[in-house]
């Protein structure tokens, strides 16, 4: 991960996905892509419901600045919260 982040083909998705599922994409149709599939689909956490959606496509995140990774984990933080069982 020499650029801070990987991309990954949407076959190897299941590697990835564990308990709960953060999800932030790049585009509206990376999002349709990934959500439409069966791989989605059959994720344990997608079934549990445990998957939290944060930002919006173009907005003020960059993975590797310092002050965008703490807006992250705000928004990160908020989620759960909000979203408490």
């Amino acid at each position: 991960m020499a650029e801070g982040f990987e991309n990954i083909s949407l076959e190897v998705l299941a590697e990835y996905l564990g308990d709960h599922t953060f999800v932030y994409v790049n585009s509206k149709e990376d999002a349709e892509q990934i959500y439409n599939s069966a791989i989605w689909k059959g994720a344990s956490s997608v079934k549990k419901g445990n998957v939290y959606y944060y930002g919006e496509f173009g907005d003020e995140f960059v993975m590797e600045d310092p002050y965008s990774l703490e807006l992250q984990l705000d928004t990160i933080v908020n989620v759960l919260l909000e979203n408490q069982k």
